[in-house]
């Protein structure tokens, strides 16, 4: 199905019938990254899976959306799916957006983060190979040294960023630039903060913290596992959303 919303069209897949439940991808993901997930629990749930925007089957905005912007096109597809005391899911930069969302709107019964980005921390070292790279890019545009130049920003960046286009590439900066401690501390439903324990793209410290910021959250470490411990140690993590969710 799609959803449509000021110019961008949202794909996303409906299974299972009951209380709502919504997923949110991670970056360079799509809503299939949790299909086995929704086989499992919508016996008694209605299990919607979105393709946040630029992902998946959905379309690329034409102005690059920072978190804010996300969490509306997402806000839009629930309203317009007339979904109320959702429980809200989210995994690494979809956790980003659920947890904006969770903040902003009023109608998430209970919250869930697996391994969610969205806490930054100073890191003096990048900061300097930052400024080194801003630098060398200035010198080499200056200069008209093309080569140079083109190899620079092309082997510049994550993997993410490099294999994005120019508009995704402006959105992750606009996420990983966003510090959202604030977002977390005001949020105040119900919430279930789920981690890897050897994550190196948002380690468990990370996780700790979103659990001091969110009154009243539970964190469960998943053994054996990294950034994707639903992926990692399916049948750990299996558990533990059964046993929250009463499955």
């Amino acid at each position: 199905m799609f959803h449509y919303y000021n110019g961008l069209k949202i794909y996303y897949e409906k299974i299972g019938k009951g209380d709502p439940i919504v997923f949110l991808h991670g970056w360079g993901c799509s809503l299939d990254i949790f299909k086995s997930i929704a086989d499992r629990i919508s016996s008694k749930y209605c299990v919607y899976l979105i393709d946040l925007p630029g992902f998946g089957r959905s379309s690329e905005p034409d102005v690059a959306l920072d978190v804010v912007g996300v969490a509306k096109v997402v806000y839009s597809l629930i309203e317009s799916n007339w979904l109320k005391n959702i429980i809200l899911v989210g995994h690494s930069y979809g956790g980003r957006v659920a947890g904006e969302y969770a903040n902003r709107y009023g109608n998430v019964r209970k919250l869930i983060l697996i391994d969610s980005a969205g806490i930054k921390r100073p890191n003096i070292k990048k900061f300097f190979k930052i400024r080194i790279y801003k630098f060398k890019k200035w010198f080499y545009k200056t200069f008209k040294n093309v080569m140079k130049y083109n190899n620079l920003v092309i082997n510049s960046g994550s993997v993410d960023y490099v294999n994005s286009s120019f508009i995704m590439k402006k959105m992750l900066v606009y996420a990983v630039n966003y510090n959202q401690k604030r977002v977390f501390r005001g949020i105040d439903c119900e919430a279930l903060i789920i981690w890897g324990i050897h994550d190196k793209s948002t380690p468990l410290k990370d996780g700790k913290l979103i659990n001091r910021l969110i009154k009243g959250s539970e964190l469960v470490v998943i053994p054996d596992s990294g950034h994707f411990p639903f992926i990692d140690n399916y049948s750990y993590f299996i558990k533990v959303i059964e046993s929250y969710l009463g499955v």
